[in-house]
């Protein structure tokens, strides 16, 4: 199993909370932490493909998805590693733009984000 982070922000806080049950559903071994307006959604899945589509299927069923409207600073962001290289973090935009997550990184310091995602990314989820 690979660990993985979502970082996520909807204007939409009915969207937003639909997105959390359906991952919370979806992945019931996680662990999320909050950030001031960072939330932080760690788990883990086999592999990354697995992973993205899982979320794919989520947003799409939620009537967003990278061909489809998403409002104007809403994202999807996730984190993950190689086992081979853990120190070289990874992000995949699912939704929405680099700059909307780097704008939302303004907000708080660039140690603590990585640090979360760091901690996240290195939690044992099988005794969650």
């Amino acid at each position: 199993m690979n660990n993985f982070v979502l970082l996520y922000h909807f204007d939409d806080k009915a969207r937003e909370q639909q997105f959390e049950e359906s991952i919370t559903k979806e992945f019931p071994r996680h662990k999320m932490e909050v950030d001031g307006t960072y939330k932080y959604f760690g788990f883990a899945e086999r592999a990354e493909p697995g992973a993205v589509d899982k979320l794919s299927t989520i947003l799409t069923s939620m009537g967003i998805g990278r061909d489809e409207y998403f409002g104007k600073t809403d994202y999807v962001a996730l984190y993950f590693s190689r086992e081979k290289d853990p120190d070289n973090i990874k992000r995949q935009l699912l939704i929405g733009t680099a700059d909307m997550v780097d704008q939302g990184a303004e907000t708080t310091a660039t140690d603590a984000h990585r640090s979360a995602v760091q901690n996240l990314l290195a939690f044992n989820y099988a005794k969650a």
